[in-house]
């Protein structure tokens, strides 16, 4: 994929830059950027914590978020790049000062310190400003993080890109999901997975750089993760279709769909928008819509689209890929996954009949199978939905929010 293109179209990515300068005196409106911490803004700005908090009527300084607004108090002096050093992990001070081209002696007099054993991992630094490795933000081997526009949406993806140093395997964690990015000339890039049904909040993101010598690098930002727009639907099944929601028929389905759309590869053999499976299609049931089935509890949600259609509908690849899977399943029919690289893979289901064979490559347009009524089903359609690293999200964003 060419540098700047992300495919997915996320908004405009959060730049790492710092803030420009502003005169002193007046009110000054600074956007989170990724690993910032109140006091870190706070020491950038000259001036304090409580000040912000004041300005911003914030309750709790450890739940602000990257791409939030803050208003930074009249009278705070301009930022100077590179002012500042977050204390790593395994850091000490004699460390620092070779990184900055400075001395421990002038660190410890520009931050007070009494002794250099005594900083701790977080603690902000300034560093002396004609240092001339003082605009560097991020732990070596890391340059530069991008992420996608915030907030984050319930059941859609984020792109993450990374820049480099040097070389590094590079993995992102979030929400109990590990993410391998696949690497690029610069460093390594992908996209990461908010599930549906995800409580809205802030959550850690960590980014590990894994150096060719074993050494681990980490850092840690903060996405706020915002609701859907997403309804209920009560279904009634037939009773002779009542015994695939025994919960065993679904788990042991589950695992055989998770085993063919988990693994990551590299690849990425998509490019641009995804299409849609059907022809002229049709929406009947919005991916994310709340679901209970014969009066139970809301407590699952629709995993895809489910489009209209008759038996015998031609089902089409929406993008390149690699068949995964292809065969009938007792809860989704007849069914194909395809995988599309970087975790990422699609699944049919419902089909009457399939017409390709597991490991079998396509391209875009082609045939996999045909619109049926099998497994769990009220009726003909296609349902289509899409996975990253085995977690629903929401087709559409792949063909109404792609470059």
């Amino acid at each position: 994929m060419a540098r700047g293109g992300w495919g997915i179209r996320m908004g405009l990515a959060l730049s790492l830059a710092l803030a420009r300068p502003a005169l002193a005196q007046e009110p000054v409106r600074y956007t989170v950027q990724p690993g910032d911490t109140l006091t870190r803004i706070a020491a950038r700005f000259g001036t304090t914590v409580s000040e912000i908090e004041a300005a911003n009527g914030l309750t709790n300084p450890n739940l602000i978020y990257v791409g939030q607004v803050l208003l930074i108090p009249a009278g705070a002096s301009a930022p100077s790049p590179g002012r500042i050093h977050i204390v790593q992990p395994g850091e000490t001070l004699y460390r620092i000062a070779l990184r900055y081209g400075t001395t421990v002696a002038r660190l410890m007099a520009l931050n007070n310190l009494n002794s250099p054993n005594w900083i701790f991992a977080g603690q902000v630094l300034r560093v002396p400003e004609e240092a001339p490795g003082a605009s560097t933000v991020w732990p070596s081997p890391f340059v530069e993080i991008e992420v996608g526009a915030a907030p984050a949406i319930q059941g859609r993806v984020f792109p993450v890109r990374v820049r480099l140093s040097e070389p590094a395997a590079l993995e992102a964690a979030f929400l109990g999901v590990n993410y391998p990015l696949a690497p690029t000339a610069e460093g390594g890039e992908g996209l990461l997975a908010v599930p549906a049904m995800q409580a809205p909040g802030v959550y850690p993101l960590a980014l590990t750089a894994r150096r060719s010598d074993g050494q681990t690098v980490r850092v840690h930002l903060q996405v706020r993760v915002a609701a859907g727009p997403y309804g209920r639907e009560a279904i009634r099944l037939p009773p002779d279709r009542q015994s695939l929601l025994d919960p065993r028929r679904i788990r042991e389905e589950q695992e055989k769909v998770l085993a063919a759309c988990t693994p990551f590869e590299p690849e990425r053999r998509w490019s641009g928008p995804f299409r849609y499976p059907v022809a002229n299609p049709e929406v009947t049931s919005p991916f994310g819509t709340r679901r209970s089935y014969n009066g139970g509890p809301y407590t699952s949600y629709h995993e895809g689209l489910d489009l209209r259609g008759t038996v015998g509908t031609s089902v089409y690849a929406p993008a390149d890929g690699v068949v995964a899977f292809a065969g009938p399943l007792v809860v989704r029919g007849n069914a194909v996954i395809l995988r599309h690289g970087w975790g990422v893979c699609s699944g049919y289901w419902h089909l009457s009949a399939v017409a390709v064979q597991t490991g079998q490559r396509v391209k875009a347009g082609d045939l996999l199978g045909y619109v049926g009524n099998t497994g769990l089903s009220t009726g003909a359609h296609l349902h289509w939905e899409i996975r990253v690293r085995g977690i629903p999200v929401d087709p559409r964003q792949w063909v109404e929010g792609v470059e």
